[in-house]
């Protein structure tokens, strides 16, 4: 996650209320629910629809639970909000007055038949200096029904290991560090931040089953440098010459394939 916000408290979920837009994935052919939001613009993330087995009940506790975290942060930004507020106008100013600017998106970037994968942009403004946005991924085996582990999909030679701790949900996928990962990202982005980047950048990974693609985004960058943090994608053949591992691609290929699937 790009930047980390430490809010609390919870918002009642009987306040999410149904999106217009309904998000079902045809990826595997596993069925979403209807995307919910807690709030206009605020999406919760998506369960799936009728679970047939216990990893699948599994996920859905997971999500519950991320949903619940979500609902957390946004009810504290808008205690915040109102704090700041009140604080720069004065008593005067009606309090209670929710965050002006909370977005939070979900888009289904994978949905089997090895992986259910989330990839979720959040953008807020809390009171202060200026707003704030950070990425997270949250992918679940779909065999297991357990958080996916990004070192699994590296071959054993690759040299890859988990990027610096955060204060993340341990459902969110954890960033990781290779060396080998910076120099291809840098030819893809020809970005300004070149020079913004560690050695030891880390990345968040996810797979993208409508383009058969592996996608990276680096991870953990300052708040001056939000906008350094671009997803790129990496073919089937880049991504192999990276170390990421057959079983991973050829995952990530059945999944692009059913979506072409009539």
């Amino acid at each position: 996650m790009q930047v980390t916000a430490k809010l609390g408290w919870l918002l009642p979920l009987a306040l999410i209320i149904p999106s217009f837009a309904q998000k079902t994935s045809s990826a595997g052919r596993m069925r979403l629910q209807p995307t919910q939001q807690i709030r206009k613009g605020v999406d919760a993330w998506p369960l799936i629809a009728n679970p047939k087995d216990d990893a699948e009940r599994k996920i859905n506790g997971s999500i519950a639970e991320l949903n619940a975290d979500l609902a957390r942060r946004l009810k504290a930004c808008d205690a915040n909000y109102s704090e700041s507020m009140e604080s720069q106008f004065g008593k005067e100013r009606e309090t209670g007055e929710l965050a002006k600017v909370w977005t939070h998106r979900v888009t289904t970037t994978m949905a089997g038949p090895a992986y259910l994968s989330f990839l979720s942009t959040t953008d807020f403004f809390c009171g202060g200096a200026h707003p704030y946005g950070y990425t997270e991924i949250a992918i679940f085996d779909l065999t297991t029904g357990e958080p996916a582990n990004p070192l699994a999909w590296f071959e054993p030679s690759a040299k890859i290991s988990y990027g610096e701790e955060t204060e993340s949900d341990r459902f969110l996928e954890r960033s990781v560090s290779t060396s080998d990962l910076l120099p291809v990202y840098r030819e893809l982005t020809r970005h300004e931040c070149d020079d913004t980047y560690p050695v030891d950048q880390p990345f968040l990974v996810w797979p993208d089953a409508k383009f058969g693609t592996v996608m990276i985004q680096a991870d953990h960058l300052p708040g001056c440098c939000e906008a350094c943090g671009i997803a790129v994608s990496l073919k089937p053949e880049q991504a192999r010459k990276l170390g990421f591992s057959e079983s991973f691609l050829q995952a990530i290929d059945e999944a692009h394939r059913t979506v072409l699937r009539p």
